[in-house]
């Protein structure tokens, strides 16, 4: 089982949704969690390269998942038409 940690902007993204689509959210993640050591995480490429992601109904969760640490650091939660923009 690996650690889930948040960064303030995750925090801050998860807070601006709906309480049923976070609830959804959490869970996936508790399940990327559980489930880490599994081949689960799609890769990223060019600028989010090192960079995992885990689709949510129309939402991106983008995170890095460090195997030696056992830690999933969600970076962004965003509306998939926007998240690759910033």
């Amino acid at each position: 089982m690996c650690e889930l940690i948040l960064t303030s902007n995750a925090e801050r993204d998860l807070q601006r949704l709906d309480s049923k689509l976070r609830e959804q959210i959490l869970e996936k993640l508790e399940w990327i969690c559980e489930n880490c050591h599994s081949p689960i995480h799609k890769s990223l490429r060019y600028n989010y390269r090192g960079q995992c992601k885990v689709r949510c109904k129309g939402h991106r969760v983008i995170y890095i998942y460090d195997k030696g640490t056992a830690t999933v650091k969600v970076s962004r939660i965003e509306n998939r038409s926007s998240v690759y923009k910033r």
